[in-house]
């Protein structure tokens, strides 16, 4: 695990090198997320993250918020 600064994560986002999985709530993630993001709510990650990850290899950044 490591820090990614936001200039690095826009830039790879913007890239398609990472995955954004925001870990809130439903409700949460629809009042604010950031955008591109996909929702994997903390309880769901070990029924869901198989479907929506599948590539273990694939870079990934979690964030348990939306934009400040």
């Amino acid at each position: 695990m490591s820090t990614v600064s936001r200039d690095e994560l826009i830039g790879a986002v913007r890239a398609k090198r990472v995955t954004l999985v925001d870990v809130l709530s439903p409700e949460s993630f629809s009042a604010n997320h950031i955008p591109g993001a996909l929702n994997l709510p903390v309880a769901d990650i070990a029924r869901r993250a198989p479907d929506l990850l599948p590539d273990k290899r694939a870079r990934i950044v979690v964030y348990c918020g939306g934009p400040t």
